[in-house]
């Protein structure tokens, strides 16, 4: 025991502690006071370590004396001494990957492993978020900076990218959306925008999905940008219309509304196609303000004069800097002057209240450069009232063309214009322009008010209800709308379950009641602020007291008031279609449209209004 050889040591001077050795042998011994030897704890001996010399000594002798000696003891101390040896392995064995992933970072990655994959997926990633060619993998900087950020990666052909994982990855977003598009997830009306595109060699056709999920949160999905082949009649574009319907399993009967442009052969192709349509807003009151401007030669003289104007500007540097030298004089801000857009009605208002900014600058450079008419001070005026004149309608168009627009905006949105139409302050010069505007407001949407859609998408707003209405007959065809969908929707419930006929009846009766008595108290509650509210959030705090115009309201309110999230796509499509991918298919082009617009839904976040993607490692690891 410890007490025991602390006594001996004691009593034999040759005794010294032993040395802090990891050897299994050295619990038996201790070091003596005689150079070069060790004392055996048990039998007392002295044992040469064969050296005096620190470094030259050894245990054999010691491990010797106690397999003759002592073998119980001797066979003990081996056991330890197999398991320090096993223990000494494993902990060098475990720092071995330390040296091993010195040579892993010089080892190229093999194509399959998730490595690899990752960066392939990453790299077409950003080829569609960025519109990027298909070539950029083969520029020489880009090569340069994927050996210096990546030296174990190794790109892979054009090709590569362009069908195999371009397909990879469009299919599993593919896959995404028909999850999130089916009834469970988007209730089972969907809204559609469809608008159509024309380049240097293929045309296009668009179809963005809208609605409202689960949890009141208004989505919308791009689902195809489809190749258009021949010429596009109305039978034509039904047929492709309802193809793409069919190719994500849309049926007919969840299309809730489509919002088109005013093509006669688009408004032929839904009607051919029997789906609810509608003219978009926004392109409607684009031709109500082109009829404006046509009205009268003095406007059309004025805007011609300016364009022109602004024509001057746009082609001369020297121009540009002789009016930014004035500019800085006179002390007016220092702006560009904006030219006009002949499909953007609103870039005609933009240039004329540039125009009106830049008064003074322009009539100065014109009288010391000449270079365009500057316009006489009647002439400004009347620009000044068209501005005016011009400024509500531009407040619309915005309002219908934000992303999180309803369709129950429009009918308010046009009372009110409509009003400022008739009630307006007196605009001298441009009375013949107003009232052009105003038959021509009365002309495109006369018949709103005997849309189903729109009407019970408005009723169905709490910032609106019925108050918006011009006339209470509307009203009346609310409430018969209303028991027709209700009806609709049982026998729909009805026709799932395999209910029988009386029991779809009784359904048919206690429904049509509780949807006159929720709407009774729907109507009777106050109208929440049109400019603060949101009505999704009213509808999902408020579900549970009106449940049967909770469903209705998601259908209704799903549906934008224009076609322009259509219409957006296509101001990518044109960069798609750049001339570094000017021979790209009309298949991979709608590819990489679909994938641009639809990559976050990977479960990956948007960064920025650039479009770029921040990826997650571990999940896009998980999802190869």
């Amino acid at each position: 025991s410890k007490d025991k050889m602390t006594k001996l040591q004691k009593e034999d001077t040759r005794l010294m502690d032993a040395p802090k050795s990891k050897s299994a042998v050295w619990q038996y011994f201790i070091w003596s006071t005689t150079p070069g030897k060790a004392v055996c704890k048990t039998c007392n001996g002295e044992i040469s370590m064969g050296a005096t010399v620190a470094k030259n000594k050894n245990t054999s002798n010691l491990w010797s004396h106690l397999r003759i000696h002592h073998p119980d003891l001797y066979k003990t101390a081996q056991k330890k001494r197999e398991v320090e040896s096993a223990t000494h392995t494993d902990v060098a064995t475990s720092s071995q990957p330390t040296i091993l992933s010195m040579f892993d970072k010089q080892r190229k990655w093999t194509n399959s492993e998730n490595r690899s994959r990752l960066m392939d997926k990453l790299i077409l990633e950003m080829i569609a978020t960025d519109n990027q060619p298909f070539s950029m993998v083969s520029d020489v900087g880009f090569k340069r900076l994927m050996a210096a950020a990546e030296p174990r990666y190794s790109l892979k052909s054009e090709k590569y990218y362009r069908t195999e994982k371009l397909q990879e990855v469009y299919h599993k977003v593919v896959d995404k959306i028909k999850a999130m598009i089916q009834p469970e997830n988007a209730g089972y009306s969907l809204s559609f925008t469809t608008d159509c595109w024309s380049g240097a060699t293929e045309s296009l056709m668009s179809l963005t999905c809208h609605f409202i999920d689960s949890e009141w949160t208004r989505k919308q999905v791009v689902l195809n940008t489809r190749v258009m082949q021949g010429s596009h009649t109305g039978e034509y574009l039904k047929d492709t219309f309802l193809s793409m319907l069919e190719e994500w399993k849309i049926r007919k009967d969840r299309v809730a509304l489509v919002l088109r442009d005013s093509g006669a052969n688009i408004v032929k192709g839904m009607r051919l196609a029997e789906l609810p349509d509608l003219s978009c807003t926004a392109h409607a009151l684009q031709l109500v303000v082109h009829d404006g401007l046509l009205s009268q030669r003095a406007i059309r003289d004025v805007i011609a004069m300016l364009k022109n104007c602004a024509t001057h500007f746009h082609h001369s540097i020297l121009a540009k800097q002789r009016l930014l030298k004035i500019q800085r004089e006179l002390g007016l801000p220092e702006h560009s002057i904006i030219q006009a857009v002949p499909t953007r009605w609103n870039s005609t208002l933009h240039m004329l209240q540039r125009m009106l900014e830049q008064k003074r600058a322009l009539h100065l450079y014109c009288g010391e450069h000449g270079g365009f008419s500057s316009p006489t001070a009647q002439q400004w005026d009347l620009v000044s009232n068209l501005i005016e004149t011009l400024l509500p309608i531009e407040e619309v168009t915005l309002q219908v063309s934000h992303s999180n627009s309803s369709a129950s905006c429009i009918i308010p949105c046009l009372t009110v214009l409509k009003m400022l139409q008739d009630e307006g302050p007196s605009a001298k010069g441009i009375g013949t322009l107003r009232q052009v505007m105003r038959e021509s407001l009365e002309k495109r949407f006369s018949k709103l008010e005997d849309t189903k859609p729109v009407v019970l998408a408005c009723l169905l707003d709490p910032r609106y209800k019925s108050h918006a209405f011009s006339v209470a007959t509307t009203m009346n065809k609310a409430k018969e709308w209303l028991k027709e969908e209700v009806d609709a929707s049982t026998q729909q419930t009805s026709r799932e379950e395999h209910a029988v006929t009386d029991r779809a009846s009784m359904e048919e009766q206690l429904a049509s009641g509780c949807i006159e008595d929720e709407l009774y108290l729907y109507l009777k509650e106050p109208v929440i602020d049109r400019r603060q509210g949101d009505p999704l959030q009213w509808w999902k705090q408020n579900e549970g007291r009106f449940k049967q115009l909770a469903k209705h309201a998601r259908k209704f309110l799903c549906a934008p008031p224009s076609s322009v999230p259509s219409e957006r796509i296509f101001s990518e499509v044109s960069t798609i279609y750049e001339c570094k991918r000017s021979r790209l298919t009309g298949e991979h082009a709608e590819q990489l449209c679909f994938l641009h617009h639809n990559l976050m839904f990977l479960s990956l976040g948007n960064s920025g209004s650039s479009g770029a993607i921040i990826f997650c490692l571990c999940d896009s690891i998980n999802m190869l």
